[in-house]
C-alpha cells in the first residue's frame, strides 16, 4: 500500500449517521458506471480527484507529488470540479432517491489521450503561507425515504439465496430474473427505516412459508375438517335412530286392539255410523291414526252434535259421543213430522206426530235430517228449552207466525204474545210473574208481554 493509501485509511470518517462508507461508494459505482474500454487502464480510487468529482473533499487539499509514480500509470481526464450537492435541510426525510443524489457529480469520461499531469508546486512554501485547510466533510447520501419507498413486494426462493449468498445480486441478475417473470423487488435503506432490511429479502410468497408456519395452518384446517365431519355424523346417526324409532312404534306392535276400543255417550245414533269409526281405529298403529279424520265423520251424523276420538299407547283408544237432544216436533209440508233441537237442526223425520216433544205450528219447510228447519223454529226451540215447568204444564204448542212473530198456546185456549224472538228470556219471566197474579190466572183471551207490564187483553 502507497502512503496515500496509507494516509487516506488513516483520515477514513467511521460508519455511522451521515457518512457512507468506500465500500458502498465503490458498489454504486461499478453498478451505475458504464463499462469502461478494455484499452484504457483501471481507475485508481485512491486519488484525491476522485474526492474532487463526488464532493467529498475540497479543491485545497495539498497538490499531488509529480515525482509519484501513481500519476503517470493511472491518469485521469482533465474535468471541471463538479459542484458539491446542497446542504439538506434539517427537515428532510430519512432517505432521499439514489439516483438524483448520483446523478450530481459527472461520472469522468475516460478517453485515449492521456490527461496533463498538474503542474508541480514549488517545493519551498513561504513561512507566512496560511495553513492548508482541512478536508471538507464528506457529503451524506442516504438511500431510500420514509415517503418515496416502494410498496414492499415478496421473493422468492432464488432471489432470496441470490441476496443470501456470498455474491450480492447485480443489476445484470435482477434484469435477467424480471426478463423471466420474477417479480424482484430490492430495498437498500437505513435499519431505522420501517421495512428495511438491508438488501435482504422482506418476505417470501408460500412456496417459502417457514415449514412450522405451513405445517401450523395444514393442522387448523384438518381440525376444523374433522370437527365438521364429527357433527355431521353426530346429526346423521340422531337422524337414523329417530327414524328406527318411529319406524318400530308406526308397525303393527303397537296397534289398537279390537277389543280395548270404549264408546260412551252413543245412544240414539246410528249402529252402522258407529262401527264405520270402529273399524278404522282396530289394528291400526296407535300413532299413524287420524283422530281429525274420524272426528268429523261421526259428526256428520245427525245425531252427534260433537265425537271425541282418544289413543291410548299402546293398543287402546276411546270414542265420546255428545248427542243432539230433540226439543219440538213440527209438521212440514208433506205431512211428515220433523224432529228438531235446540239449534233447530233436523234429527230425525217420522211419519207420526210424536208425543215427548212439544208442537210448533206454523209456516213449516219439508228439511231433511241433518239439516236446519229455519230461523223461527230454531227459536221456537230455544223457548221449548227455556220454559219453566209451571208454564210448561199450561203451554199446548208453540206458535210461528207467517212475519216470524212467537206465541205460546195454552191447554185454556189463553195466548201469550211474545212478538218478535228478542229478549226472549225477559218476556218469559214477565209471564211466569204475571200467572202468579189472579188477574193472569184468570185471563182466558191474549197476554202481551211484549211490554214492560203484561197485561190481558179482553178481546
Amino acid at each position: 500500500m502507497s502512503d496515500r493509501a496509507s494516509r487516506r485509511a488513516a483520515r477514513k470518517l467511521p460508519v455511522g449517521e451521515g457518512v457512507v462508507p468506500d465500500k458502498a461508494l465503490e458498489e454504486l459505482l461499478a453498478a451505475f458506471a458504464e463499462d469502461p474500454p478494455a484499452d484504457v487502464p483501471p481507475i485508481d480510487l485512491d486519488d484525491p480527484s476522485i474526492d474532487v468529482l463526488l464532493g467529498l473533499a475540497g479543491p485545497t487539499d495539498a497538490a499531488p507529488d509529480p515525482s509519484d509514480p501513481s500519476l503517470v500509470t493511472t491518469p485521469l481526464p482533465e474535468t471541471a470540479p463538479a459542484d458539491p450537492p446542497p446542504d439538506l435541510p434539517a427537515d428532510a426525510p430519512a432517505g432521499i432517491d439514489l439516483l438524483p443524489t448520483l446523478e450530481q457529480p459527472a461520472t469522468p469520461a475516460v478517453t485515449d489521450e492521456p490527461s496533463p499531469a498538474p503542474a508541480a508546486e514549488p517545493a519551498n512554501e513561504p513561512a507566512n503561507e496560511p495553513a492548508a485547510k482541512e478536508p471538507a466533510p464528506r457529503t451524506t447520501i442516504k438511500i431510500g425515504g420514509d415517503d418515496d419507498l416502494p410498496d414492499a413486494l415478496y421473493l422468492d426462493e432464488e432471489a432470496g439465496d441470490r441476496l443470501r449468498g456470498g455474491d450480492r445480486a447485480t443489476e445484470a441478475s435482477i434484469r435477467t430474473a424480471v426478463a423471466d417473470g420474477e417479480r424482484t423487488t430490492i430495498l437498500i435503506a437505513d435499519d431505522d427505516i420501517e421495512g428495511a432490511s438491508g438488501g435482504i429479502p422482506i418476505g417470501t410468497g408460500s412456496a417459502s412459508m417457514d415449514p412450522r408456519l405451513r405445517a401450523r395452518r395444514i393442522a387448523v384446517k384438518r381440525a376444523v375438517g374433522r370437527r365438521r365431519l364429527k357433527w355431521f355424523v353426530i346429526g346423521g346417526a340422531v337422524i337414523l335412530v329417530l327414524t328406527a324409532v318411529l319406524a318400530v312404534l308406526g308397525s303393527s306392535l303397537f296397534a289398537i286392539e279390537p277389543g280395548k276400543i270404549s264408546v260412551s255417550g252413543a245412544n240414539r245414533m246410528s249402529q252402522a255410523d258407529l262401527d264405520a269409526a270402529v273399524k278404522r281405529l282396530a289394528d291400526h298403529p296407535v300413532l299413524l291414526i287420524d283422530t281429525h279424520s274420524i272426528e268429523a265423520q261421526l259428526e256428520r251424523s245427525p245425531w252427534v252434535r260433537e265425537a271425541r276420538v282418544t289413543t291410548h299407547f299402546p293398543h287402546s283408544a276411546t270414542i265420546e259421543i255428545l248427542e243432539r237432544v230433540p226439543l219440538a216436533t213440527y209438521q212440514g209440508p208433506d205431512g211428515k213430522f220433523r224432529i228438531i233441537d235446540v239449534e233447530g237442526r233436523v234429527v230425525d223425520i217420522i211419519p207420526g206426530q210424536p208425543i215427548e216433544f212439544m208442537l210448533i205450528t206454523g209456516p213449516g219447510v219439508n228439511a231433511s235430517i241433518g239439516t236446519s228447519a229455519g230461523t223461527a223454529f230454531a227459536r221456537a226451540a230455544e223457548i221449548v228449552e227455556a220454559l219453566s215447568p209451571a208454564v210448561r204444564s199450561r203451554t199446548e204448542a208453540i206458535t210461528v207466525s207467517d212475519a216470524g212473530a212467537l206465541g205460546l198456546a195454552f191447554h185454556n185456549g189463553a195466548k201469550v204474545a211474545l212478538g218478535v224472538p228478542t229478549e226472549l228470556l225477559d218476556k218469559l219471566t214477565r209471564l211466569e210473574a204475571f200467572l202468579k197474579r189472579p188477574a193472569g190466572s184468570d185471563c182466558r183471551t191474549t197476554i202481551d208481554v211484549t211490554t214492560v207490564e203484561p197485561s190481558c187483553s179482553r178481546q
